[in-house]
């Protein structure tokens, strides 16, 4: 029901009209189509008025409390919001593209090299003034500006646009089109959503004719690099494979470097480290260091992640070397969604023997992915928090972190994350002594990565279950559980977890 009050406080605002003459009502007009702040030098253009008609418009709207003058009269702003949308609601539609066409010429005229600042609004007015072939010119531009400021939420607004518009014009633009939604899926593909990036890349596939093989091969390795977020390694060797003919068929350097890096990603992903480290290289010698930094440093990662995976200290310490390498070439290109990763994993592999270092880099990580509005790593980087927060005796922080991913991965649905929140309650648990409720979020978490089929999640809870069966004084309930570590396979652990798990057993008489 609406409030009485509120509908009579309403119907008492008055039209922003009242009073004014022509010359006044076409100035806010133009000053209601540009927003809620205006520059002068662009009204006066798109107005085709003269200085001193403009001016004394201007100061009439002033005197009445509707505009205020900004910068000693280099632009001014609306008072009140309401006003402007008052103002604004009242042009009917056709009166509104003219309009808008008019203040984007304008700024064409005034800006015949359009700045960073500048280039989205000219998007925004040819948008909305229906000037098709010029709004897809400058909205595509101002996504590639949004990407390069990684703002992938920003970029997907202005390219929805842009597909509009292709749309929009004569003709067979179907490339063009494929290719704005092959931007969008890699935008979805910045900010975790793999599934919508899938979805954008299967319409791409449809858009794009059989002859156009560069861009066919480019959208191929951008669905397997979502088919290895959605753990589909099948799927990601066929794209690469396919990928990899086509771009040997027309020369594609770079192209072929991108398909061998994905297939390092899906061998690690899969155990299997040899074959991971001979794609990796051969990606690593085909990329330009310095046109593809960002390419080489993700290899970097890979190789780090390689060597961390061994049981060797000296090649995790070449792991070490290799994330912080990768760390200086993401600072000085400023991809921060990479960063956040990087450093991610730099403290994973630290956090059991430099907990305080460890912390520094998920405190940055955090900031990199909150920076990148990376939602779902974020999550991760939570729950990774966890035990690092306990390790310096910090329990409210660790409880407040899980808190916090449950909170965003359960909203993102995030099978794979959820399983860490989960062991993680079973740890937080355990600390309170509170073992039969740590039991129950253990094998909760067990069965969750024993259904994703992830053999060094399962070994990784069950240590944690044995170690609060040890701390339960339940020997015999640990035993079981080691012998069904020992079936799993006690090589599935990771290097950083293996001391823990040997000293478990040294302890146990295993």
């Amino acid at each position: 029901m609406i409030d009485n009050a509120e509908t009579a406080a309403s119907t008492t605002i008055s039209s922003p009209y009242a009073g004014l003459g022509e010359s006044e009502k076409r100035v806010l007009h133009f000053a209601a189509s540009m927003g809620l702040e205006f520059d002068w030098s662009v009204l006066k253009t798109a107005t085709e008025m003269e200085e001193e008609p403009l001016a004394e418009s201007l100061e009439r709207l002033v005197h009445l409390g509707t505009l205020k003058e900004l910068n000693w009269g280099d632009s001014y702003a609306f008072v009140r919001v309401v006003t402007l949308a008052q103002a604004y609601s009242e042009i009917s539609s056709s009166r509104l593209r003219v309009i808008h066409k008019k203040i984007a010429e304008a700024y064409e005229k005034l800006y015949p090299d359009p700045t960073p600042k500048v280039i989205p609004e000219m998007g925004r007015q040819f948008y909305l003034g229906r000037v098709h072939e010029k709004s897809r010119l400058y909205n595509r531009y101002a996504a590639a500006l949004a990407i390069r400021a990684f703002s992938p939420d920003v970029a997907i607004h202005y390219l929805e646009r842009a597909l509009e518009d292709i749309a929009a014009l004569p003709g067979d633009h179907r490339v063009e089109e494929a290719d704005v939604l092959k931007e969008i899926g890699d935008q979805y593909d910045a900010m975790g959503d793999d599934e919508k990036a899938e979805g954008f890349y299967t319409e791409c596939l449809k858009k794009l004719p059989e002859e156009e093989k560069t861009l066919r091969a480019l959208l191929l390795l951008s669905r397997a690099e979502a088919a290895h977020e959605l753990n589909k390694l099948g799927l990601v060797r066929q794209y690469c494979e396919e990928a990899i003919k086509l771009f040997e068929r027309v020369g594609h350097k770079k192209g072929l470097a991108i398909a061998h890096f994905i297939l390092g990603r899906a061998g690690y992903t899969e155990g299997a480290l040899m074959i991971s480290k001979r794609e990796t290289e051969a990606a690593l010698r085909l990329f330009d260091p310095e046109r593809d930094a960002r390419e080489v440093a993700r290899c970097y990662i890979n190789l780090g992640n390689i060597s961390t995976s061994v049981n060797d200290p000296k090649e995790i310490e070449r792991g070490i070397q290799y994330f912080r390498k990768a760390i200086r070439i993401l600072e000085t290109i400023h991809d921060y969604r990479i960063l956040a990763k990087t450093r991610n994993n730099l403290a994973v592999t630290i956090e059991d023997t430099q907990p305080r270092e460890a912390m520094e880099e998920l405190i940055e990580a955090r900031a990199c992915a909150e920076r990148a509005k990376d939602e779902r790593f974020l999550g991760w980087i939570l729950f990774n928090t966890v035990e690092v927060h306990l390790m310096l005796g910090q329990e409210e922080e660790a409880i407040k972190c899980n808190n916090d991913a449950r909170k965003i991965l359960s909203k993102l649905n995030d099978l794979i994350g959820m399983q860490q929140v989960t062991m993680n309650d079973g740890i937080l648990a355990q600390r309170r002594k509170a073992y039969e409720e740590a039991e129950k979020a253990y094998l909760d978490s067990f069965h969750r990565a024993e259904h994703l089929d992830y053999p060094v999640d399962m070994v990784e809870v069950l240590m944690h279950l044995t170690l609060m069966y040890e701390d339960w004084g339940k020997k015999a309930y640990a035993l079981r559980v080691v012998s069904q570590i020992k079936d799993i396979g006690e090589d599935r652990f990771t290097p950083m977890k293996r001391p823990t798990y040997e000293a478990l057993k040294k302890r146990l008489g295993v």
